[in-house]
């Protein structure tokens, strides 16, 4: 089965922010979740001339999981607790060939 890596997008992620919903989402799809992930923060990006400046995306974190295909993925995902946040936060599905 495929493995797809899901980006958290969107405004940076407060410290100490709720994560309620998160451990039950993940035990609702326990046979889909390869990793669990992990939160980022202070992202940045190097470029070739070798300066760095802020990341140009707003990664908060990232999990992989398993699933026949991307239907399938929406699938799992749409009740994720990282969408309750508001529109300006999305998950970001890449297939991981």
């Amino acid at each position: 089965m495929p493995s797809y890596m899901v980006l958290y997008v969107g405004a940076p992620t407060l410290p100490g922010a709720s994560h309620e919903g998160w451990p039950e989402w993940f035990a609702r799809r326990a046979d889909h979740v390869v990793h669990t992930g992990s939160p980022l923060a202070n992202g940045l990006a190097l470029h070739a001339d070798g300066s760095t400046n802020g990341a140009a995306a707003h990664c908060n974190g990232y999990s992989i999981i398993q699933a026949e295909d991307i239907p399938d993925v929406l699938v799992l995902l749409k009740d994720h607790p990282y969408l309750t946040q508001g529109r300006e936060y999305s998950i970001e599905v890449y297939l991981m060939p």
